[in-house]
């Protein structure tokens, strides 16, 4: 139920379409020979790194769990991916949030964000809206 709910807060449900949810494919890791390259880029500045990968399909699922694995931020962008599989990826990030405690953000209809274990986003609209950015007089 959980899940379901997360499903259609993403937006990658519909609030009455139980059918979507029913996906029982499981992950499981490809053969060698069947390993494309890796389409994952890694931004480093001093101390601080972020993983974007452009899913194409859900082997890419593997570089975006070892990214996490190794406590480094990762942008997924599933808007190349048809919804099925997209939808096992938000899945499997799901489940690495939940199994290493971290967190999962919305950045746009197909892009997220997630975050490891004592990772935050700054955002500076509570606090422009409670102080009254616009009220300068």
């Amino acid at each position: 139920m959980v899940l379901r709910k997360a499903s259609v807060w993403l937006g990658l449900v519909e609030q009455d379409d139980d059918d979507l949810m029913r996906d029982e494919h499981a992950f499981a890791e490809p053969a060698e020979e069947d390993v494309e390259e890796s389409n994952g880029q890694v931004a480093m500045g001093e101390g601080f790194q972020i993983a974007t990968v452009r899913a194409r399909t859900f082997r890419d699922a593997a570089t975006i769990g070892e990214y996490y694995r190794q406590d480094i931020p990762v942008i997924i962008n599933l808007e190349e991916m048809e919804d099925p599989d997209a939808r096992r990826i938000v899945d499997f990030a799901s489940g690495l949030i939940l199994g290493r405690h971290g967190e999962i953000e919305r950045l746009s209809r197909r892009i997220f964000l997630l975050l490891p274990a004592d990772t935050t986003i700054l955002t500076a609209q509570a606090s422009l809206t409670d102080q009254g950015f616009f009220n300068q007089a």
